[in-house]
């Protein structure tokens, strides 16, 4: 009976055995086509490749898909060449890329030419599904480093000579015009199109034009220890100060979310920075050095690398008449509050920076127009800098080329709206401009 048993329990083993077997050697096939990821190997010449991020995604069929790249490749990345890496859900029977004169049959190491979009074909391991993904690779078709000009107007004035500052308030362009006698603003919607003009209230007649400026959706000027305001450029308020302690003497800039302007003091004649609160203006107590500018000098501001507020002084007359080539740098800090220094110390530009116009615009600044100490142009057509201010270069006229139109001249408006460039007017020895034209970067809103 024990022999019996043992025979039996043999027997069952072996079934056993038998059935695991087969189980062990059974393959499930899948129904998937879906692929999970797509990139492109590293190239040497072009290694930011292998970084391009590609998106998949179906269209109404579930049996077609696409799989493209939002952010274009920069300009000229060769895509003739290319080898794909694809990770699918499931390993598929076969991959295969349809181009318009051949097919291939993925392998890994395949260079396929990606210049127009291509068909990848995905067959599921059990045959049984089918799917087409429509691949694009998008290529950035214009250089990121090349400016477009155009002359919106090329007289706004209609032949009038006269000392111009041109700037957008609440979406409207502005050029404000004195002759030496009347002062006389002009609007536009764009730039292109210009009412006959108004002759302002209250401005004084020999209104000093370009130290007009915009802040906070508001016009100021400051002539005789009167500020003037307005929200129109045409209906101006006055704020006599003339008999203060501290006399204004000239508006210098927005900066830091606040309006400043640099005071006089009525009794020892120091200059100070005065910053508007409210509707006093709160004057800090520590002079200004005596070769800090009080005309025709430039303003920029804005946030520094470190993401700080900032704002620069360029060039300019000191209170004596000297000219100046300092490149004033004002920073603030919770912790340290406002900090001034002359970058020019170190790292002077030329004689003197006269009547020029600066501007942040995309990562870099660019200076217009201006003369030095010996009258002579700064620049022919306009100066960057790289590294907030501290050093400048000539622009790269194969990329940037100011339209022939435009002269070397001094006294030019520039401001930034709208991811453009606008310059206004401006002068030379000889004559008074009322253009305006309008240069945008390619890259600047990508």
């Amino acid at each position: 009976m024990r022999r019996n048993f043992f025979t039996i329990l043999c027997i069952f083993c072996v079934f056993l055995s038998s059935c695991n077997s087969k189980s062990s050697d059974t393959v499930t096939l899948s129904s998937e086509t879906e692929v999970t990821s797509f990139y492109f190997t590293k190239q040497d010449s072009f290694p930011s490749i292998s970084n391009t991020t590609f998106t998949i995604s179906n269209y109404s069929a579930q049996d077609t898909g696409l799989i493209t790249n939002a952010d274009s490749m920069t300009y000229l990345t060769p895509v003739n060449r290319l080898v794909p890496r694809v990770l699918f859900k499931a390993t598929p029977s076969s991959a295969t890329i349809i181009t318009s004169d051949t097919t291939i049959t993925m392998g890994g190491k395949d260079t396929i030419d990606f210049t127009h979009p291509v068909l990848l074909r995905v067959v599921s391991s059990d045959m049984s599904a089918t799917k087409y993904y429509r691949i694009v690779v998008n290529v950035h078709q214009v250089d990121p480093d090349l400016f477009t000009w155009q002359q919106l107007s090329d007289d706004v004035l209609g032949g009038g000579s006269a000392a111009t500052k041109g700037l957008v308030l609440n979406e409207r362009f502005y050029l404000f015009a004195n002759d030496g006698f009347v002062t006389t603003v002009y609007r536009s919607a764009d730039g292109s199109m210009w009412d006959e003009g108004t002759i302002p209230t209250t401005l004084p007649s020999g209104c000093r034009v370009r130290d007009i400026l915009e802040a906070n959706g508001e016009l100021y000027y400051c002539q005789d220890g009167v500020v003037y305001t307005s929200a129109d450029g045409v209906n101006w308020q006055m704020q006599d100060q003339s008999g203060e302690p501290y006399v204004p003497q000239v508006m210098l800039m927005h900066f830091n979310d606040s309006v400043w302007l640099v005071a006089e003091h009525a009794t020892d004649h120091t200059y100070h920075l005065a910053v508007e609160d409210g509707d006093t203006w709160r004057t800090y107590a520590e002079p200004l050095p005596a070769n800090w500018p009080l005309s025709d000098f430039a303003v920029v501001e804005f946030r520094s690398s470190s993401d700080r507020p900032r704002a620069m002084i360029v060039g300019g007359y000191d209170t004596e008449g000297n000219t100046l080539n300092s490149r004033w740098n004002i920073e603030y800090s919770l912790a340290d509050g406002y900090r001034y220094a002359n970058f020019a110390i170190e790292r002077p530009l030329c004689s003197a920076i006269l009547g020029a116009s600066v501007v942040h615009y995309g990562k870099l600044f660019y200076l217009f127009g201006g003369v030095d100490a010996e009258a002579q142009y700064l620049s022919t057509t306009a100066l960057y800098s790289d590294d907030e201010g501290l050093n400048w270069f000539p622009i790269d006229t194969v990329h940037n080329r100011l339209m022939d139109v435009y002269s070397p001249r001094t006294q030019v408006s520039a401001c930034v709206h709208q991811s453009c460039i606008y310059l206004f007017g401006g002068q030379t020895r000889t004559e008074n401009f009322s253009d305006v034209l309008k240069g945008k970067l390619t890259s600047i809103d990508w």
